[in-house]
């Protein structure tokens, strides 16, 4: 099923989407989501958020943050109506998604807040800390990813409400199964490889200060 369609730019309340992740690095997919979030959702803007220490990838060698956020502000810094926002880089201290939509449901009052996910972490959003203030304070828009399908049965096991899974399952972003992973892109980065999937001024930044060679 997919989601309402774009109000005008200069329609009170309009929604703010929010696109969190690591971005180790970002991508072609990530630009992507940015673009149909603009194009299908009730929303004149769309926040970046890279993450800071984050909870589910604690010693994971994740790339530093503030190379991080460099090659995000690189690969959005064209995009119209999207800010990178590094509130969670700045936030000291392990970084929760409840509290990133508090502070933002407190600085855009009135602006109803949509939060990006893939469909391959859907399924572990019970996990998340307070998720169902999570589901409160946003409405969860999820994006395809190859070989993770949207399963109404599998929503059913979670800790959800039928409230909660009705509107998990009403707004789904209509376009094809992302298959980009940011695993094998680092580990093309690593060999010298190929990665067409990259803007050329990230993969110029990431080879400038050797982010990914020693992996």
């Amino acid at each position: 099923m997919g989601v309402s369609t774009r109000q005008d730019d200069d329609q009170a309340g309009a929604g703010i989407a929010i696109l969190g992740g690591s971005f180790d690095p970002p991508h072609c997919s990530h630009l992507r989501l940015a673009g149909e979030a603009l194009s299908q959702l009730p929303v004149t803007s769309v926040l970046v958020i890279p993450a800071g220490d984050h909870p589910h990838k604690q010693d994971s060698g994740m790339t530093g943050a503030e190379h991080r956020l460099a090659m995000c502000r690189l690969a959005f810094g064209e995009l119209p109506a999207v800010t990178v926002d590094d509130r969670e880089i700045r936030r000291s201290g392990r970084s929760f998604t409840a509290d990133t939509l508090a502070e933002l449901a407190a600085e855009h009052a009135g602006r109803p807040l949509f939060f990006l996910i893939g469909s391959d972490n859907l399924p572990l959003l019970p996990s998340w800390r307070e998720h169902h203030r999570i589901l409160a304070l946003a409405t969860i828009v999820t994006w395809p990813r190859t070989g993770y399908p949207i399963d109404p049965e599998r929503l059913h096991t979670l800790d959800l409400t039928p409230a909660e899974r009705r509107k998990l399952l009403a707004h789904v972003l209509q376009l094809p199964a992302d298959a980009v992973a940011a695993t094998d892109l680092r580990a093309r980065l690593a060999a010298g490889s190929p990665t067409p999937e990259l803007a050329p001024a990230v993969a110029e930044y990431a080879a400038t200060h050797a982010l990914y060679r020693a992996r």
